[in-house]
């Protein structure tokens, strides 16, 4: 995944709506993947078949999300919102015979819209050979805008970030994630300090330290790290 989203350039969201959209094996092996780089990176021009520009202009003409199907099914094949949902389903779970029925009417409702007779063969093809493997786009959009933000905040926040990941990491992913915290940013993590350390991981921002959860040393609990915060609240300051 990161081979591929640095070959494509990212330059905005809808870039890294795609690429979440674009790297599975089946999309890898239809060469989607491969035409996507090179259509976003000007080393070849894509080509829209009849009334499809609107609908594929944000993936240079590649069928990619299951909304896009559904669209060029009303905008071009004259079905309803309901049909074209259908026939995304239909063609997701191969049931080819419900396929064949909505065959004949996607035809005819391009014919009554002035598409010419090689494009609505090149669209029914493209529709039933991709619509197996298209993602849905408004998932598409939630990882791409989670891993955005994600981003963001390791960038411009790290001590932040850190403090969050390393609260919500399984422990055989604690070494890598510190390694990969001394490496990227300026923050350390620091021995617990009973008098600061709590149940989470705790965070000093003006020293860009983060103190080790008490209750991520081994065999201690919850239940007693709870008893040492409770009983600092009546003695502030524990020497030993």
């Amino acid at each position: 995944m990161t081979k591929f989203v640095m070959e494509m350039k990212p330059t905005c969201i809808h870039d890294l709506i795609a690429a979440n959209a674009l790297f599975r094996p089946a999309t890898i092996e239809s060469k989607s993947t491969e035409n996507y780089v090179a259509y976003k990176n000007r080393e070849k021009e894509p080509a829209y078949l009849w009334g499809t520009y609107e609908i594929m202009k944000e993936t240079f003409s590649l069928l990619v999300y299951q909304e896009q199907l559904c669209q060029i099914a009303q905008d071009i094949g004259g079905f309803s919102l309901a049909e074209g949902v259908h026939l995304v389903k239909f063609i997701s779970k191969k049931k080819v015979d419900k396929i064949l029925a909505m065959k004949g009417k996607f035809i005819e409702g391009a014919k009554n819209k002035g598409c010419p007779k090689e494009d609505i063969e090149a669209l029914w093809h493209m529709i039933e050979s991709g619509g197996s493997y298209l993602f849905n786009k408004s998932h598409s959009t939630a990882y791409a805008l989670t891993a955005y933000l994600g981003a963001w905040y390791k960038a411009n926040y790290p001590t932040a970030f850190y403090t969050v990941a390393l609260e919500y990491a399984k422990d055989e992913n604690i070494s890598s994630l510190m390694a990969e915290m001394e490496q990227a940013s300026s923050c350390k993590i620091v021995h617990p300090d009973i008098n600061v350390s709590g149940v989470e991981f705790e965070t000093d921002y003006k020293k860009n330290e983060i103190y080790w959860s008490l209750s991520r040393i081994k065999f201690v609990g919850t239940e007693s790290v709870n008893l040492i915060v409770n009983e600092r609240e009546e003695r502030p300051i524990f020497f030993n």
